[in-house]
């Protein structure tokens, strides 16, 4: 689905692709996820960094795309490194390097980016610590308001967006979604769904948006923001979550 003549959402993936900086986005991979929560005694199948390689191999084919920018939360733990949090992000950074030939990786750290510049991967990866400014892009993680007024278009992630449907039963299933919309003097916001496998993400419809992730508290209004919803193969825009809260 484009958004615009630069701008695309690879469809059915969790991917914005960027045609000025023929780069991939995405964000809250969480890698490491399942280690950490063994270490916690939650056991879950070791799946998230398998179906990240996918859905990252397929976005690329797709694309022809040389760089990868990850919007924030590449790993999971806050206060540490976890072992598996770096054989997995080393294992990523190989992939993308030497078996989809990525040239170029971009890591904006988010909350639960503590300590990464101590991963030493093994192949070379830019890391900024707050916010990215790549052309007209201002790539941000969204646990915090960016500093910089510059930046026609604002990318983040942190709020794992996903609108909850009800079939005929009540059962719920979760979609996960793009947020698009605009800003005040004419910027335009784009949240990133999650990337990992595990995160459902929060349903925009009744959560408190403006809690989690603060621009939405004084900034922007969530109901105005267009939720594009991923499926299998296909991007659906289903309105603006205003409209979807009335329904």
């Amino acid at each position: 689905m484009r958004l615009d003549k630069d701008l695309e959402i690879v469809d059915g993936l969790p991917f914005l692709y960027v045609k000025s900086l023929d780069a991939l986005v995405c964000s809250d991979v969480h890698l490491g996820y399942e280690g950490v929560m063994a270490g916690k005694g939650v056991f879950v199948p070791k799946v998230n960094l398998k179906r990240i390689k996918e859905m990252t191999k397929k976005a690329v084919l797709l694309t022809g795309a040389k760089t990868m920018i990850v919007d924030g939360d590449i790993k999971n733990e806050f206060s540490e490194v976890h072992i598996e949090e770096f054989n997995e992000f080393r294992e990523f950074m190989r992939y993308l390097a030497e078996d989809l030939h990525v040239t170029r990786a971009v890591l904006v750290k988010g909350n639960h980016d503590n300590f990464i510049e101590r991963l030493k991967p093994g192949v070379k990866f830019e890391s900024f610590s707050e916010e990215a400014l790549l052309g007209r892009y201002l790539f941000f993680h969204g646990d915090e308001l960016p500093a910089s007024k510059k930046g026609s278009v604002l990318i983040m992630g942190h709020l794992h967006p996903s609108i909850a449907i009800y079939d005929k039963l009540g059962v719920k299933e979760k979609l996960r979604c793009f947020l698009y919309g605009k800003l005040p003097k004419g910027r335009e916001l784009i949240v990133l769904p999650a990337a990992n496998y595990f995160a459902e993400g929060v349903d925009t419809l009744r959560e408190d948006c403006g809690e989690i992730a603060p621009i939405f508290k004084d900034f922007a209004d969530v109901g105005d923001m267009r939720a594009l919803c991923i499926g299998e193969g296909e991007t659906l825009d289903f309105g603006t979550i205003r409209e979807l809260r009335s329904i």
